[in-house]
């Protein structure tokens, strides 16, 4: 006699059978993470290459209260800046600030303007390209001076000084300034909606600016290029979805409006209370700064909004908040075939913040013939009884090893799991079970409760209606 499955009872279900995790994958080193990213094929360029594995990420960004190792090497974008509302406030991951400088191509000696510096990490890698100058227009005087400040801070003004650049700080007054010495290419971080013609007259004939310009609520990577005779032309590259500049700055830079020196200076004093804000609300936007087609960001903005972890939404401890953010990019890695660092995102979100979903989703990254994956479903329940996804999982993979009478009391514990919002998975899992075990009958009265709890589902609907027509 079948045992009822509303009925909690795990005696069938013996976690202590189960493998304990062997390997506990973390974040690797920067250096690491570009090496990955070359060997992946997505940077191919040996002097960016060089360039990001000697600019650590995470010492430009606004410090952090708690030791995360090797934050930087993660696909989570970094508050540089207090206030997130500002524009161009985040530093962008590895693979978006890797792919941008491959396309921009530049080379040794060039003249660089660098308009909304992404804290100086940008800076700095256009640092150690190798440039002739880099001069950086940051249009807050306030953010501006924090920057330089930060920069000398950090001895990176003695380091221009050896590798023989020089580094020119400036406010939107440099529009107006005359210079007999072109740049050879110009790189904007926030979004415009139309071309920033003031510049043009800056760059030499085959110079090149590159700015993402607004194009129905999305902004696209463009490349503009001065060429002979006054002609420009402009090609659009990809998808880059940044903050828009604020209207006065386009239109200074756009050519609309003419720059007035404001006497007012906005002061602003980092506070532990206002730096914590910024890194627990860095990656509230799962797409801000993201580079790549439109479906890709489609993509990532579904997944990251597809699950979470069950905290306390009120006074969310920073560790936490940061650790449900790793899981969520975790997560977003799995469904576009990047395993490994989705395990490791996982595994330090495990490290900070324990919970079920971290491990179960974890375990997924490996293969079924890998014992981590039962090892680390275990490792799911032991952190929570009651999350029923980590019970369905272990159900599946036992069915793929052709344990399926086994898998059947995993499938069950699934459904009565108090924690489980994919229920229905699992109801679909012991009914194909059962199915298996040629126990039709017990199939059909399964798909039978199944699809009085979950009538839209299409798949138990289709299951209830074959089976009935088999019993017929």
């Amino acid at each position: 006699m079948e045992r009822d499955w509303r009925v909690r009872d795990i005696s069938n279900c013996d976690l202590e059978l189960l493998p304990e995790v062997f390997s506990w994958p973390k974040l690797c080193s920067q250096s690491e993470a570009v090496e990955r990213l070359a060997f992946m094929g997505t940077l191919e360029d040996p002097l960016v290459k060089d360039a990001l594995s000697k600019t650590p990420r995470e010492i430009h960004a606004l410090p952090l209260s708690i030791r995360i190792e090797n934050i930087e090497s993660s696909a989570l974008k970094l508050p540089w800046w207090i206030d997130l509302e500002k524009p161009n406030s985040l530093l962008p991951g590895l693979f978006e600030t890797g792919h941008i400088f491959q396309m921009i191509g530049i080379e040794s000696n060039d003249r660089i303007l660098l308009v909304g510096p992404r804290g100086n990490w940008w800076t700095e890698i256009i640092l150690h390209m190798g440039v002739k100058k880099i001069t950086i227009l940051e249009i807050d005087d306030a953010r501006r001076e924090v920057l330089q400040n930060r920069w000398e801070s950090l001895r990176l003004d003695i380091v221009a000084k050896a590798l023989n650049c020089d580094i020119e700080w400036c406010g939107l007054d440099y529009i107006d300034n005359e210079n007999d010495i072109l740049i050879d290419k110009i790189l904007i971080t926030g979004g415009l909606t139309t071309i920033p013609i003031n510049l043009l007259n800056k760059i030499d004939i085959n110079g090149q600016i590159w700015v993402p310009i607004g194009n129905n609520n999305s902004t696209i990577l463009q490349k503009i290029t001065k060429e002979e005779f006054g002609e420009v032309r402009c090609q659009h590259i990809t998808l880059w979805n940044v903050d828009m500049l604020d209207r006065y700055s386009e239109n200074i830079l756009c050519g609309s409006s003419v720059y007035e020196r404001s006497m007012v200076k906005n002061s602003v004093e980092e506070s532990p209370e206002l730096t914590r804000e910024a890194w627990l609300h860095a990656n509230d936007n799962p797409i801000r700064d993201r580079l790549g087609p439109e479906s890709l960001l489609e993509i990532i903005k579904e997944v990251w909004n597809s699950s979470d972890i069950l905290l306390e939404r009120d006074n969310i401890s920073l560790k936490d908040s940061i650790a449900k953010d790793l899981f969520k990019m975790g997560h977003v890695l799995q469904k576009i075939g990047v395993f490994r660092i989705a395990a490791e995102h996982h595994g330090m979100s495990y490290l900070l913040s324990p919970s079920a979903e971290a491990a179960c989703y974890l375990g997924m990254t490996y293969s079924i013939d890998n014992q981590d994956s039962l090892a680390w479903q275990r490792k799911a329940i032991e952190t929570d009884p009651n999350f029923g996804e980590a019970w369905n999982e272990i159900g599946e993979i036992l069915m793929k090893k052709d344990d399926t009478q086994n898998a059947i009391n995993w499938f069950r514990e699934a459904i009565a799991s108090k924690n489980y919002s994919k229920r229905w998975v699992a109801w679909t899992n012991l009914t194909r079970s059962q199915m298996e075990l040629n126990q039709d009958i017990s199939a059909f009265f399964t798909a039978q409760n199944a699809v009085e709890l979950f009538p839209e589902n299409k798949e138990l609907t289709e299951l209830l209606f074959y089976l009935g027509e088999d019993l017929v």
